[in-house]
């Protein structure tokens, strides 16, 4: 062969090249921090359609094809935890549509996770799709519907933190409103955490606050204890469901933080509140039992 491992063909050899790096940094990473979510955020078309019939029904540039990254094979191998292909692209758009993308995508997860790349610096263009200013949380709305997206990351930070045509506003104030956790990836822990135990709730003198009081948790049967706590409140009529992200009203990351104070309560309502506990992968424990405040135990 004219190249290394008798490889005869230059893009070949390429693509081959991406992927040993590709696998062996993820083996290295994982040999000194088994918990890293390793991940890649190619361009948006793995490859077309007409130079391959595996392609999507696009035209735009072919990471496959002229940047010689597979992510597909990434994917299919489960060399990487995470794919975030930068889909910078309005809604039927002519050469790459974000619909058509996103839609394509989620065929090859193979059990890994598929986060959507959006452009958020181009949001200020004056070009067809991007003047419509509700085009990124149409696409955000757009993939809480599909199947196998399980979520979405923003180029660049900057275009959020400079509220590009009030982009931030609509994810604080509409989009991102509660909090959630990050979904699990059971391949790299499928082991969740014990419960809390001990809850108290206690109200203040003036009736304007709740302090919770918890116990950490045994350890679970992987040796972890708590990398976090969960906070949810319901109303005192209402199921307790932690199915439910709504009712989450505070997310700690300090595994010895033992107490919280929900000082956002109406007057004369009363509530009650179960708290689970996290691992470092987010994996979440059965609740604590229920607790109302200054309730009797």
């Amino acid at each position: 062969g004219q190249y290394n491992n008798g490889i005869e063909k230059i893009d070949d050899w390429r693509r081959n090249n991406v992927n040993v790096l590709v696998h062996d940094l993820g083996v290295a990473i994982k040999k000194i921090k088994p918990y890293v979510k390793y991940g890649i955020s190619p361009c948006g078309v793995w490859d077309n359609k007409e130079n391959n019939s595996a392609g999507s029904d696009t035209r735009g540039l072919s990471a496959y094809r002229e940047l010689y990254a597979d992510g597909v094979k990434w994917m299919q191998e489960g060399w990487i935890d995470y794919i975030n292909p930068q889909i910078y692209f309005p809604f039927k758009n002519r050469a790459a549509a974000y619909e058509i993308l996103v839609d394509w995508w989620q065929k090859h997860t193979y059990g890994r996770h598929f986060y959507v790349g959006h452009g958020a610096y181009r949001v200020t263009e004056n070009k067809i799709g991007w003047t419509d200013r509700s085009q990124i949380p149409r696409q955000v709305r757009h993939l809480r519907e599909e199947h196998d997206v399980e979520g979405s990351i923003y180029f660049s930070s900057k275009s959020l933190t400079d509220n590009l045509v009030g982009l931030q506003d609509s994810m604080r104030n509409d989009l991102y409103r509660t909090p959630a956790l990050p979904p699990t990836m059971p391949w790299l822990d499928s082991i969740p955490p014990n419960a809390p135990f001990g809850l108290l709730v206690k109200n203040s003198a003036n009736g304007k606050m709740n302090t919770l009081f918890w116990q950490k948790p045994d350890l679970a049967t992987d040796g972890e204890s708590a990398y976090g706590y969960v906070i949810y409140r319901f109303n005192l009529d209402e199921k307790v469901n932690i199915k439910d992200p709504g009712k989450i009203i505070f997310i700690t990351f300090d595994g010895n933080k033992l107490q919280y104070t929900d000082d956002d309560i109406k007057q004369h309502q009363q509530y009650k509140y179960v708290v689970t506990a996290i691992d470092r992968m987010k994996n979440e424990s059965k609740p604590s039992d229920s607790r109302s405040a200054n309730e009797e135990i």
